[in-house]
């Protein structure tokens, strides 16, 4: 007996199979964007290809009880009335400008959802889509979100969830639990399917996928939920409140339980996303994985080691945001600057990159007043010299990493009554003092 994920990241996609409590294995595929008209968008067919292949292979030698789908959360669906895509699947980076969504979407104070370049707000997509392709918007049928729509392609059902209309979409009121007047003002109501729990069971596969997979008519498909709503849901139901949730890949998304939404600064990539229970939770982002990646271009032999670390200390060589046009709480900023003493070893250029993701996430925590552990998961979680530096930076509150490297698989199997044994550890803060370095830091973002 076994439980399949299909995890869609920004960069990568993974179909997982969980059973008896462990990952057996992980299907892996580029998440490729089609640099084509009408406009780059996501390679539906070939993301279909992946998954029914993937839990075909999976099927031959495991009864598969659970479909769970997770994926990011700047993606709309529109769906045709046949069930087909009326337009493709917008890609989040895709340059889009429509200044008329800026002066008519909900404000700050209703939807928490923040200025945020391109098309990563899915509000400002579907409304560019509306105003710029008008033809093919009228055969929408559906404006579905991204997790429920691979769910639809399964069973056949149509859903919506929480998850995924709160988080920055513009779309949806996390405090008062209802769609947008952004929403009610475009009449786009009735174009969203029925609101359904993250854990729920939209039914069997479908007769014909089961025909292409040989899945069996007993494998269900459950509603789905925004990933770093999954990768946050265990700590939920596990943990006292407050504590905080630091998620890693892509982008790192910082967490605070417990917090105030209304006490969320605008204009500094804060936002609110909501929990699979439908609470309100401040969150704070920043492309920390995409930036690392740049930052270390083409240094991959190089190992951060305490002495490259040490070196950069005490050169004050510090890294300035924004890093690169990827949003964050930054944006608009000049790009790029550096100041400090000079780098003489690819070590120490990997060790700077380390320290300033360490730095951005404690400022994130600070913006969204996060209190109480912080719990790392994710991609970052063999980086020592982050998590040391972030839990130097966070004293005296503590820093905890994950073993989930995913961040979102645990959460996941939450929602198929089932449980991935994740254990947390402390971690042991950096033996360098990082006061006058932090503080440097701060003084430069305020120049």
């Amino acid at each position: 007996m076994g439980i399949a994920v299909f995890d869609i990241g920004k960069t990568n996609v993974k179909l997982s199979l969980v059973e008896a409590g462990d990952i057996r294995h992980n299907l892996v595929a580029p998440n490729k964007v089609v640099a084509a008209p009408p406009y780059p968008h996501y390679d539906d067919a070939a993301l279909w290809a992946f998954l029914k292949n993937g839990l075909a292979s999976l099927a031959r030698s495991t009864h598969i009880t659970d479909i769970v789908i997770v994926a990011h959360g700047a993606a709309a669906v529109l769906v045709d009335a046949d069930g087909g895509l009326a337009l493709p699947i917008l890609d989040y980076e895709a340059p889009i400008a429509d200044p008329e969504y800026d002066r008519i979407a909900s404000p700050f104070s209703e939807t928490f959802t923040p200025h945020m370049a391109n098309g990563l707000v899915v509000g400002k997509q579907v409304h560019w889509q509306a105003a710029n392709f008008p033809d093919a918007f009228r055969r929408v049928a559906h404006i579905m979100t991204y997790p429920q729509y691979w769910s639809f392609r399964l069973s056949g059902v149509l859903s919506s969830e929480v998850t995924s209309l709160a988080c920055h979409t513009g779309l949806w009121q996390p405090a008062a639990g209802a769609f947008s007047s952004f929403v009610h003002s475009m009449g786009w109501e009735s174009l969203f399917p029925p609101l359904r729990k993250a854990a729920e069971i939209l039914g069997p596969v479908s007769p014909k996928v089961r025909a292409e997979t040989g899945l069996p008519a007993d494998c269900r498909v459950r509603v789905g939920i925004h990933d770093s709503s999954a990768s946050f849901l265990r700590h939920r139901f596990s943990r006292p409140l407050p504590f905080a949730v630091v998620s890693t890949g892509t982008w790192v998304v910082n967490m605070a339980a417990g917090a105030d939404v209304s006490r969320l600064p605008e204009n500094r990539n804060c936002l609110a996303n909501v929990d699979a229970l439908g609470a309100p939770v401040p969150c704070c982002v920043f492309m920390g994985g995409r930036e690392f990646s740049l930052l270390t271009e083409g240094l991959s032999g190089a190992i951060t080691n305490l002495e490259a670390a040490a070196a950069v200390i005490k050169k004050r060589a510090l890294l300035v945001p924004p890093i690169a046009d990827l949003g964050g709480p930054f944006a608009g900023l000049p790009l790029g600057r550096t100041i400090g003493g000079k780098l003489e070893s690819d070590e120490e250029i990997v060790a700077r990159a380390c320290l300033y993701l360490a730095l951005m996430t404690d400022y994130c925590l600070d913006l969204i007043k996060a209190k109480g552990p912080a719990i790392v998961e994710g991609s970052l979680i063999g980086n020592e010299l982050y998590l040391s530096a972030l839990a130097e930076l966070r004293r005296p509150e503590s820093v905890l990493v994950s073993s989930d490297s995913t961040g979102t698989i645990s959460g996941a199997m939450l929602l198929a009554d089932a449980k991935i044994e994740d254990t947390t550890s402390t971690v042991e803060p950096i033996e360098f003092k990082l006061g006058a370095y932090k503080n440097a830091w701060r003084e430069a973002l305020a120049a």
